[in-house]
């Protein structure tokens, strides 16, 4: 038999071991919620996305399609019309100048939204264009490099969305001249690298500050990728931005 004393050790270990084992429980309970709410907020941003996207993608066609084909055959009128003096000439001048100059920008802001090259050619072929078009009339070189070939069209669109705004940035406030952009794919992940060689910044107080829409799209769509952004920078010293995330 037990003696009081034993009893009373026993009791106090079984309730120990209860008590061990409902807390452990109860922090696997309070893992798994957490898991299941992460895991059901990136089901929501990816569907956000995925909804913004076609949006993004239907508005672009409209306006390209709809509304620049609209205006382009305006244009062609105009220029049909016979003008009485030098005053109507003067006009007719003017507006074609105006329509053209619309047209411009509007296919700008419908590839800006969405390339239509990207839904054809790819993500490749996309940013060579994209590269093109935000660095012309300024003094900024693009040494661009891509070796991914086989990256899904869905993180092909989040890729370019980074890259669009990370090089809206540079040429918008790093007084850069020379950009180094690869995407490259190594073993199980692609690896995007956007370094340029401009005035850079306090890295600790752009964190600190940055509340900006663009800087919040870029974590937001690495989060979506399950992607970690890696990003070095020094005033004077330019800028590494890195973003990796899984291939397969």
């Amino acid at each position: 038999m037990y003696s009081e004393e034993n009893k009373i050790y026993i009791a106090l270990v079984g309730g120990l071991i209860v008590l061990l084992v409902l807390i452990i429980f109860f922090v696997i309970s309070i893992v798994k919620y957490h898991r299941r709410k992460v895991a059901f907020n990136l089901e929501k941003l990816e569907a956000d996305f995925d909804h913004l996207d076609h949006e993004r993608e239907r508005i672009a066609a409209d306006l390209h399609d709809d509304l620049g084909s609209f205006l382009s055959a305006i244009s062609l009128h105009l220029q049909r019309v016979e003008p009485r003096n030098e005053k109507s000439k003067d006009i007719l001048k003017f507006c074609e100048e105006q329509l053209d100059q619309s047209v411009n920008k509007l296919r700008r802001i419908a590839f800006n939204m969405m390339p239509g090259v990207l839904h054809r050619k790819g993500l490749d072929d996309a940013l060579t264009e994209l590269i093109n078009l935000m660095t012309d009339s300024t003094a900024i070189r693009v040494n661009y490099q891509y070796n991914a070939d086989g990256i899904s069209h869905v993180k092909a669109i989040h890729i370019y969305h980074i890259a669009q705004e990370l090089l809206h940035n540079i040429v918008k406030h790093s007084k850069a001249t020379l950009v180094t952009f690869n995407i490259t794919a190594i073993k199980n992940h692609v690896v995007v690298q956007i370094i340029d060689n401009g005035i850079g910044f306090d890295k600790n107080l752009f964190l600190k500050k940055s509340t900006g829409l663009g800087m919040r799209n870029i974590k937001t769509r690495a989060e979506v990728l399950k992607a970690k952004i890696s990003l070095a920078t020094l005033t004077g010293k330019g800028t590494y931005f890195q973003i990796k995330m899984p291939f397969k």
